[in-house]
């Protein structure tokens, strides 16, 4: 098993930095476009001085994000009724950090936060993976529902680069229609009786294997754990909400580091990068290295940018990444006698 792990980690590092490698390759020199201008390649981009004004701006929108998603998770954890410390939320918080951005291994960030939660509340385990999975489809539907209202009011307002591009008007139906799916079934299950979700809750520990049918039912409490906690729910959606809106902006600000970048408008980014937040999160890499770097490459292509502006805005956002997840390490050093986990040893996946 543990030589089936190395292996499986190994081949997930070649395919994204081998996929990343090829990006850069592609990207790397000067192409002239069919109307005779010169498109500046990643060697004549990085020749360049970046501005370290967007810099300062992306470390600044980098610990805001990550501020509001540890604070998020503190709030759900607490909401359970689970004990837990905003100092725990932080350093746990950069350790899963840390995990999902640099380690293959099965467990993830995530599996560690639930682990560690766990471990004082052995007959809760359920509750506690539940808070990390409820957190992480916080923040997916922030991110669809920011392109579902950004992208819908752009398109309905007219704007030539949704009405002109098949693409981006798919994105934008396909976000619309899950917003509408999660907000309907949060609204039904908010209009079940007590008696109702009792007997549902009741029907699951019935469930064979009985293991499956109480861990679905600890997942069952859990959410209408949540659905009852309209504050807290609340206050952790604006937190979702500011990290969103940061994630963009951090996009945004990446792609103006290097002068030489065509960048998006404002409005464009939020269109096409809280999808390819999403997309690469399905990219079998650490981090979705190179993954991503080849996603947002894409989708800048549906803006009328040039491949190399959405890949070396992506990579440059990658390298406040790793600074971060490189503060988790530190992190996961002065606790690791805590943790005693290894990363090949669970089988909890993470979404980023």
């Amino acid at each position: 098993m543990k030589a089936a792990g190395l292996v499986k980690g190994i081949a997930k590092y070649a395919i994204g930095f081998g996929l990343l490698a090829f990006v850069i390759w592609r990207s790397w020199d000067d192409k002239v476009l069919p109307n005779g201008n010169v498109q500046p390649g990643l060697k004549t981009i990085l020749q360049q001085a970046p501005d370290w004004s967007y810099i300062a701006a992306a470390a600044v929108l980098m610990v805001i994000v990550l501020g509001c998603q540890f604070m998020r998770w503190y709030l759900l954890v607490r909401a359970v009724g689970l004990p837990f410390t905003l100092r725990d939320a932080l350093r746990l918080g950069f350790v899963g950090y840390f995990y999902n951005i640099f380690l293959p291994g099965a467990i993830g960030g995530d599996g560690l936060k639930a682990i560690f939660i766990a471990r004082d509340n052995p007959t809760r385990m359920p509750v506690a993976v539940a808070t990390v999975v409820v957190d992480r489809l916080l923040g997916l539907f922030g991110l669809v529902l920011l392109t579902t209202v950004v992208g819908g009011t752009v398109w309905l307002q007219g704007d030539p680069t949704v009405l002109n591009n098949d693409y981006l008007k798919t994105i934008i139906r396909t976000m619309s229609i899950a917003t509408g799916v999660i907000l309907a079934a949060w609204v039904i299950m908010g209009l079940l009786s007590e008696h109702r979700k009792n007997r549902f809750e009741e029907r699951l520990h019935k469930l064979k294997p009985r293991k499956l049918g109480q861990t679905l039912a600890e997942f069952w409490f859990a959410a209408r754990t949540y659905r009852a906690r309209a504050r807290t729910m609340f206050i952790a959606v604006m937190l979702s909400a500011v990290a969103h809106i940061c994630m963009v902006l951090l996009m945004f600000v990446c792609v103006r580091v290097f002068p030489l970048l065509d960048p998006a408008t404002l409005v464009q980014t939020a269109i096409i990068a809280p999808p390819g937040y999403i997309a690469q999160v399905f990219f079998p890499a650490p981090g979705g290295v190179g993954g991503a770097e080849a996603i947002f490459g894409f989708l800048y292509t549906l803006l009328n940018r040039p491949e190399t502006t959405g890949a070396m805005g992506r990579l440059t956002l990658r390298l406040f990444e790793w600074s971060a997840g490189l503060l988790g390490y530190l992190m996961y050093l002065n606790m690791k006698k805590e943790l005693k986990v290894e990363p090949e040893s669970q089988t909890v996946q993470t979404v980023q």
